[in-house]
């Protein structure tokens, strides 16, 4: 199917693809549709004729064998069921994306377009099945929806943002006083230093004045 360009393992959001290409994607899928559901109508016919034969089978080898066809035909009728409900399922999120790249332009007045341009196609998929209400995807349920998650980021990031300023606030108002008393302390030394240097001068200043002149020349000539 055509669809899995869509949702391969490779991430695209959906303005990766223009309306051609999912209107191509939806022609694909409806062809794969019918393919499927013709299958089903001939395993359906083919058990209604396996069944007219066990009806009619003489003996209970011919039943055994005939039941075991019917067996057979319905193991490949739940792997085709299968595909078919998987098909329908694709069907309806390509029909549901034709329909948000039709209205864009509503979206853009709602503020989300820009949200859904972020996301990809696996994400957009599972908000259009919670705004999907009895087939029928609701636009407006759709825009409220990613609004929510377009504010939801725009908090958490703007929480991370003033969390990450208060947090470095919170640092340099943590070094402001360690810087201050250090130069607190080292003023305080300088000021010791400078009293202890004044002082001693004084002393010396002090016994020179009391020492008498002739001692003082004694201690000259010594």
């Amino acid at each position: 199917m055509a669809l899995f360009g869509l949702f391969g393992s490779k991430k695209r959001s959906l303005r990766d693809y223009g309306l051609d290409d999912l209107n191509r994607e939806r022609i694909a899928l409806e062809q794969e549709q019918r393919k499927i559901d013709k299958e089903m109508s001939g395993l359906a016919e083919d058990e209604s004729q396996l069944k007219s034969e066990y009806a009619q089978a003489g003996s209970d080898s011919q039943k055994k064998m005939v039941a075991r066809k019917i067996q057979s035909l319905r193991v490949r009728g739940r792997g085709i069921d299968a595909k078919s409900a998987h098909c329908h399922k694709m069907l309806q999120s390509v029909n549901n994306f034709v329909i948000i790249k039709d209205n864009m332009e509503f979206y853009e007045r709602m503020g989300v377009a820009s949200e859904i341009a972020k996301m990809d196609l696996s994400e957009i998929e599972t908000f259009v099945n919670e705004a999907t209400i009895e087939g029928t995807l609701q636009q407006e349920k759709l825009a409220s929806m990613l609004q929510q998650v377009s504010e939801g980021a725009d908090q958490i990031m703007s929480g991370v943002a003033d969390e990450s300023l208060d947090d470095l606030m919170s640092e340099l108002d943590g070094e402001a006083p360690a810087v201050a008393e250090t130069e607190k302390s080292e003023v305080g030394d300088l000021m010791k230093e400078l009293d202890q240097v004044i002082s001693q001068g004084e002393k010396l200043a002090n016994q020179a004045q009391q020492t008498p002149p002739t001692k003082q020349r004694e201690m000259e000539r010594e």
